[in-house]
């Protein structure tokens, strides 16, 4: 009875009401048999009567209102049926969609392999017939080949040679000039009095064309501060230094120079 009254409220609004009829009836009835009590007894059924329909009215709202949750929830219930059948629609059209391009992917690709298939063919036809024609032109240019190489031997030595002979010519420029540029910082050296004969450091020195010292920094130190101040002042102090004549080409071998200077060295 409970669950066909909440399918359907209506039915218990009903029944409410017929109760609170007969309720108001027995009211009205019990009245009329007691005479000796009439003031009292209609001034109790009159407030009876108005809280049964204060009552009644109550109980009528607040059927309404379920009445109107159920109503209200039974439209959401139908809205979100509705989304999610059009949200499967949309799934079932993307599973669709998605099954014939993947039909047309592979549909695709065995295209492509077959295209493949068909041009790897005939690169190993042409290959083959191009394979044929270079053993017989092959055949053809080894004798002029072999004398062409011998004569190319001959000149390569040849220019090995020459190339060897401008390099140890270069080197040895550049072995002179580093050592006239040593010299010559080393007598521009002022030593520090008892520095240790091991003490060793390196200068990087930026030259420019005319052999003038733009800059001096120290590369490696030797550990003794007083020993490293030294050795730079004698480079600043020995500028110009000594450089090969331009034409020779070595300027950009000295531009940035690496000079290490040792205690134990005599200028």
């Amino acid at each position: 009875m409970l669950e066909i009254f909440k399918k359907n409220p209506r039915f218990l609004v009903g029944a409410i009401v017929v109760h609170i009829f007969f309720i108001v009836l027995f009211g009205v009835g019990f009245h009329f048999k007691s005479k000796q009590r009439a003031s009292t007894s209609a001034q109790k059924t009159v407030e009876v009567q108005m809280i049964d329909e204060r009552q009644v009215k109550k109980e009528l709202a607040k059927l309404k209102k379920q009445d109107d949750r159920e109503v209200k929830r039974k439209k959401e219930l139908e809205k979100k049926r509705k989304a999610d059948a059009k949200k499967q629609k949309l799934e079932k059209e993307k599973r669709l969609a998605e099954q014939k391009k993947e039909k047309q992917r592979i549909a695709l690709l065995e295209k492509k392999a077959k295209e493949k298939k068909r041009k790897e063919k005939e690169a190993r036809e042409r290959k083959a017939k191009e394979e044929q024609e270079d053993r017989v032109r092959k055949e053809k240019e080894l004798k002029e080949k072999m004398l062409a190489e011998a004569a190319i031997m001959k000149k390569e030595q040849e220019a090995a040679a020459l190339r060897q002979a401008e390099l140890k010519k270069r080197q040895t420029i550049i072995d002179k000039y580093m050592n006239l540029i040593e010299l010559k910082v080393y007598q521009h050296w002022i030593k520090p009095p008892a520095i240790s004969k091991g003490l060793e450091s390196e200068l990087r020195v930026k030259l420019i064309p005319t052999g003038e010292v733009i800059d001096v920094q120290l590369s490696k130190s030797s550990g003794d501060a007083v020993y490293d101040k030294s050795v730079q002042a004698a480079v600043k102090s020995a500028s110009p230094l000594p450089l090969p004549p331009a034409e020779e080409g070595l300027f950009d071998t000295f531009r940035d120079l690496r000079l290490p200077m040792r205690a134990d060295k005599k200028s």
